[in-house]
C-alpha cells in the first residue's frame, strides 16, 4: 500500500510547480479545486518560510519543489524495491512448498495408483503448471495488491485537482474491466484443455525415451516422431484457441483504454467550451491529465494481470487435482504398534479386485506359515502371484477377507512398523542415479562403512568392486544402465541384506540373468534369505525345490500346497509344470 500510493505523492506537487510557469489570476475563496486549496494553505507558506538559496523567491521554490520531488521519488522507489523483492521470494517460497507438498502427497499414494499414472503428465503438473502458478503469486501479490492502491491514489489526486472532469471519467473505468469479466473465464477453460495437452505431448515424450532401445531395434523413430507431433499438434490446437480468447479480451481492453480517453476528454473539452467549465486552472489541470493517466495505465496493468492469472488458473485447477487424489489404502484404522513376527502369517479367505477390472485377481485363498519359514510362490503368469506379495507387503488391502500377522488384522498394524521388518528384492531391479554406496545404504541411511562392506561381500559384489576403479564410489548411471543385470540385482539384494529385515518378498529375482549370473545372485539369496520368512516367485522351479512349502495358484485361485517332493507325488498341476520345464516324462516326474 505505502509503495503503491507513495509513489503518486509526486503529482501533488506538480500544481505549484506549474503555477509558477502559468501567470493565471487567483481564483475566489471556493471557486478553487480542493488541490489549489491544499496547495495555498499548506505548500506555499512552507515553500515561504524555507531559505530562499540565495536566489530569487521564485526560483527558491521552484528549486526546493524540485528537491521534494526527487526525494519523494527516491523514498517509494526504495520502497518498490523493497515490496517487489519481499513479494517475489515470498512467492518462490509457495511455490517451492507447494511442489513439496506435491511430491510428499504423491509418493504417499497407493501402488495401485502408481501403477496407473501417467508420468508425463504428472511431471508437467509438477513443473510446468507449479511454475506458473509462481507467476500468479507474483502478479496478484504485485499487482492485483498494489494496482488497487495505486488506482485509489491517482484517482484522488484527478479528484482533488479537478472534481467534476473525473466524475466524467468515472464511466470509462468499468467498461475498461468488462472484457476480462466476460471472457476470463473461457479464457480458464481452455487454459486448462491446453495444459492437459502438454501433459500429454510430455508423456509421449517420456515413453519414447524410456524405450529408446525398443524403437531403434524396431526402426520406429519415424513413428514415435509422428506419435509426438500429434501430441505437439493437440497442445498447439489448445493453445491457440485460449490465446485467441486471451487475445480478444487485452486488444478490447486496450481500446477502451486507448481511444476511450481521448473520445472522454474530447468530450470534456467540448463540454467546457461549450456548456460550462470543468477546469478550473492550467496548473490543476496538468495534475488531471497526469493522475488519470496514472489510473488509467494502472486499470491497464491490472486487467492485464486478471486476464493472464485466468490464462493461468487452468494449470493452478491440475495442480490441486493432484491434491484431490486420494489413496485407496484405508490408514484410518492402522493404529496399533508391532514390534515384529513371533508366530507366523495367516490368509483367511482373501480375494482382491484391481479397480476397473472385470475379475478378481485372487479369490478364497486360505494358507497359514510359521515364523522362518520359506514359501514359493508357482503358477503360470497372471495367476495372482505378484498381487500376493503386493498384499504382503500391504501396497494394497483385500477386497474380502484379511491376512493376519500374529492373529492381528494387516489393516490395523501401524504401516510403519511393518515395513521397517519388510523388505523387497524385485526382478527388474531398480537402482537410483547415485553410487553403489548410496544405493546399498538406501535401505539404512545411518549405516557405517563396515555395515555397507559386509552387505556387499554377503550378496557377491566384492569381486565386482574390487574390478571397478571407483569401488562403491562408483555411479551406477540412470536405472543402473553401467552395472550388467546381476551386478545390479546384486546391488539390490546387498541394500536387503543392510536393512536385516525379518520378512522378505522376492518377486522372480533371478529370472532375467544368464546362468553365471543367476548362480552368483543365487548364492547371495540363499545367504539373505537364512532365518528369514520369506516368500518368493519362481519361473525356474528348479529354484525354488527347496522350499519350506510351495503354494500353486492358478487363475487367482491357491490349488495346490505343500513341499516339492509331495506335490510331486499328487500328479496334479505342479507335476505337470515340472514335467514340462524339466523335459521328462510322467513315470520319471518323481526322479
Amino acid at each position: 500500500m505505502v509503495s503503491g500510493v507513495g509513489a503518486q505523492a509526486t503529482m501533488v506537487l506538480l500544481e505549484p510547480l506549474t503555477s509558477r510557469l502559468f501567470e493565471e489570476p487567483p481564483a475566489a475563496p471556493g471557486a478553487g479545486s480542493p488541490l489549489a486549496g491544499f496547495t495555498d494553505r499548506f505548500v506555499e507558506p512552507g515553500l515561504a518560510a524555507l531559505p530562499d538559496l540565495g536566489m530569487r523567491p521564485e526560483i527558491a521554490a521552484v528549486a526546493w519543489l524540485l528537491a521534494l520531488i526527487v526525494l519523494a521519488a527516491l523514498l517509494f522507489a526504495a520502497t518498490e524495491y523493497a515490496f517487489i523483492r519481499t513479494t517475489r521470494m515470498l512467492g518462490i517460497r509457495m511455490v517451492a512448498d507447494l511442489r513439496q507438498d506435491m511430491v510428499e502427497h504423491v509418493v504417499r499414494l497407493d501402488v495401485n495408483w502408481h501403477g496407473g499414472r501417467r508420468l508425463g503428465d504428472l511431471v508437467t503438473r509438477m513443473t510446468a503448471d507449479a511454475a506458473t502458478s509462481l507467476r500468479i503469486l507474483t502478479l496478484m501479490m504485485e499487482e492485483m495488491i498494489q494496482c488497487p492502491f495505486t488506482i485509489a491514489a491517482t484517482f484522488t489526486i484527478a479528484f482533488a485537482a479537478e472534481p467534476r472532469a473525473t466524475l466524467g471519467m468515472m464511466l470509462l473505468l468499468p467498461l475498461i474491466a468488462l472484457p476480462v469479466a466476460k471472457i476470463g473465464p473461457k479464457v480458464r477453460r481452455r487454459s486448462k484443455a491446453s495444459q492437459d495437452s502438454l501433459g500429454d505431448s510430455t508423456q509421449s515424450a517420456l515413453q519414447m525415451l524410456a524405450g529408446i532401445r525398443v524403437v531403434k531395434a524396431f526402426r520406429m523413430e519415424e513413428r514415435e516422431a509422428d506419435e509426438f507431433r500429434r501430441a505437439n499438434s493437440e497442445f498447439v490446437r489448445h493453445s491457440e484457441r485460449m490465446v485467441r480468447a486471451q487475445a480478444a479480451s487485452l486488444s478490447i481492453t486496450s481500446l477502451l483504454s486507448t481511444g476511450g480517453v481521448g473520445v472522454a476528454l474530447g468530450g470534456l473539452v467540448l463540454f467546457d467550451l461549450l456548456v460550462a467549465p470543468v477546469f478550473h486552472g492550467s496548473g490543476t489541470m496538468l495534475v488531471f491529465f497526469a493522475a488519470i493517466a496514472g489510473t488509467l495505465a494502472s486499470t491497464k496493468r491490472l486487467t492485464k494481470a486478471i486476464s493472464i492469472v485466468q490464462t493461468s488458473m487452468g494449470s493452478v485447477d491440475r495442480v490441486f487435482e493432484v491434491f484431490d487424489l486420494e489413496s485407496g489404502l484405508d490408514v484410518g484404522r492402522s493404529t496399533q504398534p508391532w514390534s515384529g513376527l513371533r508366530e507366523g502369517l495367516r490368509f483367511e479367505h482373501v480375494a482382491f479386485r484391481y479397480p476397473q477390472s472385470e475379475g478378481e485377481a485372487l479369490r478364497e485363498v486360505n494358507f497359514a506359515i510359521r515364523r522362518g519359514e520359506r514359501v514359493a510362490l508357482v503358477g503360470a503368469s497372471g495367476s495372482g502371484k505378484s498381487t500376493l506379495l503386493d498384499l504382503v507387503a500391504r501396497f494394497h488391502d483385500p477386497t474380502s477377507g484379511r491376512i493376519l500377522a500374529d492373529g492381528a488384522d494387516l489393516r490395523d498394524l501401524r504401516p510403519a512398523d511393518w515395513l521397517d521388518r519388510l523388505a523387497v528384492v524385485q526382478q527388474r531391479p531398480f537402482l537410483f542415479q547415485a553410487s553403489i554406496r548410496e544405493n546399498v545404504r538406501y535401505a539404512r541411511p545411518d549405516a557405517g562403512e563396515a555395515e555397507v562392506q559386509r552387505a556387499c561381500e554377503a550378496a557377491n559384489l566384492g569381486e565386482v568392486l574390487t574390478r571397478l576403479p571407483q569401488g562403491l564410489d562408483t555411479p551406477v548411471g540412470e536405472g543402473g544402465a553401467r552395472l550388467s543385470g546381476g551386478e545390479a540385482q546384486r546391488v539390490t539384494i546387498a541394500r536387503a541384506l543392510l536393512k536385516d529385515a525379518e520378512i522378505l518378498l522376492l518377486d522372480e529375482a533371478t529370472s532375467a540373468l544368464d546362468a553365471q549370473a543367476e548362480r552368483s545372485v543365487q548364492e547371495a539369496l540363499e545367504r539373505l534369505m537364512a532365518g528369514r520368512t520369506s516368500f518368493v516367485i519362481a519361473h525356474r522351479l528348479a529354484t525354488v525345490r527347496d522350499a519350506d512349502r510351495i503354494l500353486v495358484l492358478d487363475q487367482g485361485r491357491l490349488i495346490e500346497e505343500g513341499t516339492h517332493a509331495a506335490l510331486l507325488a499328487r500328479e496334479g498341476h505342479y507335476a505337470r509344470l515340472w514335467r514340462l520345464q524339466a523335459g521328462a516324462p510322467a513315470s520319471n516326474a518323481t526322479a
